[in-house]
This record gives structure tokens, sequence and C-alpha cells, in this order.
């Protein structure tokens, strides 16, 4: 825990406990110990303080405001033990299809899903059956859920009654008491929810949202629901959750959009959830009929759009123009930079804000996207502007350096910004190496099985009519391969003659004038293995 966050009820903050761990570490440990064996809190320990954080500029209603909760330190000291073991398994009982908290698993791993789904359905205008993809938004989802539900999907998934009864006791327990104008209101006792701020709840919301993932699952299984394949042996994909974000797959025929509804139904009445049908989406592939798409939105009681905006921050349809697309990303920092030039800013105060706050902005879209060239040039113009105190990024001040020259290493003369093209392109590689390294995951299943399904990310072309995901990964091939080599297991999948293998000489490939007797062999191929000797 960072020594300076908000303490809880009792007034401690972590940096209390860290500085005089020495002298009541003990006592802290002998007093969660005996609380967890007897099944009870002290009076206070599991009290809470809610503080409201504004949402945006407007603040007419609570939907403006988000509820923090602060929790003692003394109780997220157990209840973070509690949760590092819960991480522990997490990956045997949440499916693929959740990303969220699970150690091994990223955000970008559902991102990719689905704008790659999304650009197939974008695509396909010929074919039978159409495909719809349903964005939910879940209103308040840590709020409403039930305790009830919780209880019985822990004990469906085969924890121990001891476990369930530690998790319920640290969620049951809590009281209430709300910050206003700098006075308590309060104890307010609930009968559901979720703390936003206790360390358990994110890892237990997963666990609720594994029931919608098992109801979707039984719905395939019986044939009920298809999901999306966006190519043959591509997984079929039919939902994807991340937190309280969900993206469902199914084809476009009424009886799956009832029983869709049925299942939504279903898991709303069990868990307390419910879904805000209003800013909840509807989007249907190119071939599907007009008269289908408005059925199945009059069914499930959403809106239909004609593209699927942004999803989990992202950009989830990609279209010709990608410098209009990535265009909010300028803008968001060309805002930045006018909040602050109207202030009295050091050189070194600049340099600060724009290594830790201006170039962190692009860095979530840069992870799967290369941004167009001439975005990137903009970009670099306004922060250069910013850096020699100019208020405009076409002013013409005097600029002493180019970009180039401040983004060399300071050893080297320079100030050590990063250059975006360069970081871009580290970044897209990042999920390009993925791909190489982690073959069971669901993105990797999918893009090898349109765009490579024959060979390895190193062998694949480009293809046609590539989402743009690929095309910013498959850009990424060269600096992979300039960096990589093989740590030899058995050979059985390290081509001799096109991969790096050879120990300490990664850029060079091994050459024979016998290379066209054998075009395929394998390293294994060149091994006795019991005997450890090269076959000859």
């Amino acid at each position: 825990m960072q020594a300076d966050k908000c303490p809880g009820p009792d007034g401690f903050n972590p940096g209390f406990y860290q500085h005089f761990w020495d002298t009541c570490g003990h006592e802290v440990y002998q007093a969660g110990c005996h609380w967890l064996a007897s099944g009870a809190f002290p009076p206070h320990v599991n009290s809470t303080n809610i503080t409201l954080i504004p949402k945006g500029d407007s603040h007419n209603s609570m939907k403006d405001w988000r509820p923090i909760a602060l929790c003692n330190v003394v109780y997220k000291i157990v209840a973070k033990v509690l949760a590092n073991r819960l991480k522990q398994v997490l990956d045997k009982c949440i499916s693929i299809n959740q990303s969220a908290f699970v150690p091994g698993r990223s955000i970008l791993d559902n991102a990719m899903v689905a704008i790659e789904i999304v650009h197939y359905m974008k695509a396909k205008a010929k074919g039978k059956s159409g495909d719809v993809a349903l964005k939910l938004d879940i209103s308040k989802a840590y709020d409403r859920l039930d305790w009830d539900y919780l209880r019985e999907i822990m004990i469906q998934m085969g924890f121990s009654s001891r476990w369930v009864s530690w998790i319920m006791l640290c969620v049951e327990t809590v009281d209430y008491s709300v910050l206003v104008n700098g006075a308590s209101v309060g104890p307010i006792v609930p009968g559901r929810g979720l703390r936003q701020g206790d360390p358990l709840s994110p890892y237990l919301f997963i666990i609720c949202a594994e029931g919608l993932s098992s109801l979707i699952r039984e719905a395939e299984r019986c044939n009920n629901i298809r999901g999306t394949s966006i190519c043959t042996n591509a997984p079929v994909v039919s939902h994807l959750l991340f937190a309280d974000d969900c993206f469902l797959f199914f084809r476009a025929c009424e009886s799956e959009a009832v029983c869709m509804k049925n299942i939504l139904t279903t898991y709303e009445e069990a868990s307390g959830q419910a879904i805000n049908l209003q800013k909840s989406e509807l989007f249907c592939s190119r071939n599907t009929p007009n008269d289908l798409k408005n059925l199945i939105a009059t069914t499930l009681g959403v809106r239909q759009v004609l593209g699927t905006g942004k999803y989990l921050g992202l950009p989830s349809m990609i279209g010709r123009s990608k410098h209009a697309t990535f265009k909010f990303i300028k803008d968001r920092i060309w805002s930045k930079i006018n909040s602050w030039s109207s202030r009295c800013l050091s050189q070194a105060g600049r340099e600060v804000l724009i290594k830790s706050v201006l170039q962190s902005i692009p860095s979530y879209v840069m992870s799967i996207f290369l941004l167009p060239g001439s975005l990137i040039n903009e970009i670099e113009k306004m922060l250069n502007s910013f850096w020699w105190g100019h208020n405009s990024a076409n002013s013409r001040g005097l600029h002493w350096l180019s970009w180039e020259r401040l983004s060399v290493p300071k050893v080297y003369g320079g100030m050590g910004v990063k250059g975006l093209k360069a970081f871009n392109m580290a970044m897209v590689g990042k999920q390009a190496w993925k791909l190489v390294s982690s073959p069971e995951s669901l993105i990797t299943r999918l893009l090898k099985a349109k765009y490579f399904p024959r060979s390895d990310y190193f062998g694949a072309s480009i293809g046609h009519n590539p989402s743009y995901v690929w095309r910013s990964i498959w850009s990424a091939k060269d600096v992979i391969r300039c960096g990589f080599q093989w740590s030899i297991g058995t050979g059985k999948h390290i081509p001799v003659w096109d991969h790096p293998w050879i120990n300490n000489v990664a850029r060079i490939l091994p050459s024979t004038h016998h290379q066209l007797e054998w075009p395929s062999i394998t390293v294994s191929d060149l091994l006795i293995t019991p005997q450890k000797q090269w076959n000859m």
C-alpha cells in the first residue's frame, strides 16, 4: 500500500503502520489471525467512510458523483492477504472470456478480440445469417451485487466453507459513513454491494460475473446461441467481459435474441445487477436485413447504432482516415497544454509534465495501434512548442533544438524525452511478441486462424482486408525478428533455416548447400536426444 493513501475512520494511513511496523507489526498480525479464526471483527474495524468524487463538470445529481470507500488500514491488511491468496486460483475458475484482474491476462486481449470481430462484422456483406454485437452498460455494478448470490457462486465453484465464511465476514460486516462538507453522516448498514476501495472487491466481482459467462456457455452447449467465428477454425466468441464492460455476440435471428434476453433477465434476478438499456447498444453485420435489425433491437430493448464506438477506451471501428480516428489523442494533449499554458512553469517543470503526463496520454492507444506519422509529427510539434515556452503549436517562436535532438538521451546532449514513433513500434511489438510466446491465448488463436493458419507469425502475410490491429502488429515483425532467439527444448517446432537458434548468433541464420535437400527440417532432426549428440 502507498504510504500516503487516505486513512479510514480510525485516522491512521498506511504510512503510520509502515513507519512503526517494528513496534505494532506483531500485534497487527496476531489480531488478523484471531479475527479470521473467530469469524468476527471487533466493533468499527470494518467501518468505512465514503467520499464522493465528481465524475465530470456537472454536479447536479448523485449520478454525477463516484463513491469511493475509505477502509481502515488494519482491515485492508486482512483483505489484502485474502486477495493475494485468491489471485493464485483465479485463472482456474475464471473463463478466458474474462481478462480483468486475472494474473497473466490483459485488458488489451479483450480489446483486440472485440476489434477483430467488429472488423469482420463490418466487412461481412454476404451470407445467409448475420451477426450481432451487443454492448451492455451495467448500472452501479459494484453497489447492486447480491450477497447471497456471491456466497452461492463461490460454493458452486468449490471454495471451502471456511474460505467462504472469511469472504462473507469481510463483505457483510461493513457499515458506512458519508463524508459531507467535513462532517460524517451515518452509520449506514448496507444489505448488498461491494466497496470500491476494498482490495477484495475486484476479484469478487469477476467471480460473480462468471455466473453470466456460465449461463451463456450453457446456452451455447444447448445450441440456443451461436457465437461469432471470424473464419474457418477460428475460436467461436460469444461474450467478452472486462469487469462491468460486457460485449455479447450471437447470430442475427429472433430466437437467439429472445434467448439472450432471457439470460440477461435471469442474471439480473440472481445477482441483483441492473442493465441500463438506454446506454446499451446493438450493432449488426452488413448482411443483416433492416427489418430483422429492428426486430432484434425491439426484442432486446436497446438502440441500434451504425458503429460500436469505443470499447475499453479504444476505438473499435477504424475508418479509412486513421488521422481522423485517432485525432482525439491530439485533442486531449492540446487540452492539457492549454490548461497549463497560463501558468509560470520552469523549464524543469515543463520537462516533468512532458515526460510524466503528456507523453503518457497516447501510450494506451499506442499499445495496439500504429498512429499515423502525420499525427505523431503534429503531437511532437505541440510538445516542442510547449517545451520552449510557446502557447500555440503554430507559434513562430524560436526553437533552439529540434524534437529529434531533444529525444536523444541526456548523456549525449538531449533531454531524454521519448521519440513517439519508436515508442509506438516498441509498444505494438509487445503484442507481436505475445503472439509468439502465448500460443494458447484467445487473441493468438483468433489471429492465427485468420492470418497465418499454416505458418507462424514470422511467416505471415498481411492478408486480404486486414484489420488495423493486425496491420499494426504485422508491421512490428522486423523489430521482433532482430531481437528474438529460440531457447531450445525439444527443438520440434524450430525450423533450422528460417529462425535464429544458434546461441549468441541471433541475427545469423545457418546456411548450407544441402538446404534445398531438406527444406523443412527442424532442430530436433539434428539431434539424437537420448545420447545428447548431433545426428551426423
